[in-house]
């Protein structure tokens, strides 16, 4: 969940992830000037409205846009994504049993407003993250810290139980500058989690202060959240935009002066703004308008593509029938074409899935327990029938999705995907995108198929992906519960070797396969329109829309 010009392919083919290539854009930036501070506006289309300012609640991108730019956690990826660097922490030491993991807070480390960063303010953050009352949509990950395997057992509303929990944790502060974390088993995948933007330090007192409402979009939100990041809130208004401005007290100072993040969630509308100078990077470009960028002069030039470890799918609500039933689930899954939608309505951009972890990344498997084929889809929906599964009910399935001009084509593709195969006549709803957000989430989850969603990788681990669909997980949206498949990934997430790692992970794949609590779509490739003023973007195949970490934060710049 998780977007450059100076891209090291062979160190990330090392990685195991694919490396990011431009196609046109104005990124390239040798012997390039800046122009003046004043010139030094960036805009940028995020879709959607920020539901939380609060980094321990973000769980979209267009909300780690501005997380991952207020705040700054440990360490951050290195460029190639072979390793991590340092972030809030000049240094750290992991011990030789893998359990102990020191991190020594950087000298000088302060928020927005100068007040000192310490470690002690890293053991509330990570404690905020596993605290049962905040339920934090990325608990998960953290789970590997000492004690925190307890977290879904703990009685949210006993508080004596809450605390008992939290002070049993393995994170500690034996001085201003030292942040241990003990964990319960060796996890050397560990250090991607403690780069998330999330897992970085919050202000106490912020949290204090704002009580109940602590980060919410408001106006007044500007001067009342600190971070460490490199930027700051410089101006909140609701339903249009936010604006970060350079955080001066952060150790490297950012060339541009402002950073305009606005809510345009439909992608003709954005388009026409990039068209006409409105905007500098958009999100996309509108599936039917592709072949007119490539074949326009300008607009060609000023297109980045490359690929991204960025999976497609949809998601069934598995605690509403009748898509309990996983043959119904399956039988959906197998009766898209998905060739003929990567060809009709994405144009080519992107590559037809029928699998879980992308191809890039280790742990990519080939599958096709997904795959298109009629006849088996037909057979598998009998024999839902067979086990209970009504007409009455399947009448009365709905595929929701964020309402968006550029969306209802594929909406309506499903639908007749669903109709020509299965007989199904499945009813399509355009929900507003929050709303639809809202509507994923497992403490709601008021839908029966969503709309395409999926996931970015946060870092170049299995373990980042096979953990979404564990039991009660904060992204699990189908609300789906396997025991094999939760027992599996505990193993290859606590498995020393890794080659048992992978052999566990295969197996939970194969698993989440049949079970179809989600169909696999397409394998993203980014396809992005960026003003060719627009110079410094590091790009990788982490990235997100339009930024992924520290430093293309601060070395991104508007050309003169």
């Amino acid at each position: 969940m998780h977007l450059g010009v100076s891209i090291r392919a062979a160190a990330l083919a090392t990685a195991g992830v694919f490396a990011a290539v431009a196609c046109g854009g104005g990124t390239s930036s040798t012997g390039v000037n800046p122009a003046s501070p004043d010139k030094q506006i960036l805009r940028v289309n995020v879709d959607t409205e920020p539901g939380t300012l609060d980094p321990t609640q973000q769980q979209w991108v267009y909300e780690a846009n501005v997380g991952r730019n207020m705040f700054e956690a440990l360490v951050t990826p290195k460029a190639d994504l072979s390793d991590v660097q340092p972030g809030a922490a000049s240094s750290w030491t992991v011990s030789s049993d893998g359990l102990t993991w020191t991190f020594k807070i950087r000298s000088g480390e302060v928020y927005s407003d100068g007040t000192a960063v310490t470690a002690s303010d890293f053991v509330r953050s990570y404690k905020r993250i596993l605290d049962p009352t905040v339920a934090a949509p990325y608990e998960s990950y953290f789970e590997a810290i000492k004690g925190a395997s307890a977290y879904s057992s703990v009685d949210a509303k006993n508080s004596t139980a809450v605390k008992t929990f939290l002070d049993g944790l393995g994170v500690a502060a034996p001085d201003a500058q030292t942040f241990v974390i003990t964990l319960a088993n060796a996890a050397p995948w560990f250090k991607w989690v403690t780069s998330l933007w999330l897992a970085a330090p919050i202000k106490q007192a912020d949290v204090d202060a704002g009580g109940a409402t602590f980060g919410a979009v408001t106006a007044d939100a500007v001067g009342k959240l600190h971070g460490n990041g490199p930027f700051m809130l410089g101006e909140v208004v609701p339903k249009d935009h936010i604006t970060l401005v350079p955080n001066p007290k952060f150790r490297t100072q950012p060339k541009l002066q402002k950073v305009i993040l606005l809510y345009i969630p439909d992608g003709n509308v954005e388009f026409a703004k990039f068209q006409n100078g409105e905007l500098d990077i958009t999100r996309g470009v509108p599936n039917p308008d592709v072949p007119t960028v490539l074949n326009d002069p300008k607009l060609s030039k000023q297109v980045l593509r490359g690929p991204t470890l960025l999976n497609w799918w949809l998601d069934f609500n598995t605690t509403r029938p009748p898509l309990n039933n996983a043959d119904l689930r399956l039988a959906l899954a197998k009766s898209i074409d998905r060739d003929s939608y990567i060809k009709n309505i994405r144009h080519g951009i992107g590559t037809p899935s029928t699998y879980f972890i992308p191809n890039g990344e280790r742990g990519y498997e080939p599958s096709d327990i997904q795959k298109y084929d009629c006849t088996a889809a037909k057979a598998l929906l009998a024999k839902a029938k067979a086990a209970g599964v009504t007409d009455a009910q399947l009448a009365g399935l709905h595929y929701e999705y964020g309402a968006s001009s550029a969306r209802k084509p594929t909406a309506e593709f499903f639908q007749q995907q669903w109709q020509q195969c299965l007989g199904l006549n499945v009813i399509v709803d355009a929900a507003e995108s929050q709303t639809h957000s809202r509507n994923l989430k497992t403490s709601v989850h008021n839908y029966w198929i969503s709309g395409v969603s999926g996931w970015q990788a946060d870092y170049p681990d299995g373990q980042d992906w096979m953990d979404i669909f564990t039991t009660g997980g904060g992204n699990n949206f189908p609300v789906w519960s396997n025991k094999q498949y939760d027992d599996l990934v505990n193993k290859g997430d606590n498995a020393p070797k890794q080659a048992d790692r992978d052999a566990a992970y295969s197996q939970a794949q194969k698993i989440l396969e049949q079970e179809a609590p989600v169909m696999f779509l397409y394998q993203d490739e980014k396809f992005l329109l960026v003003s060719s003023k627009v110079k410094g973007w590091q790009r990788s195949a982490l990235d997100d829309d339009w930024i992924g970490d520290v430093a293309t934060a601060t070395s991104m710049y508007i050309a003169a």
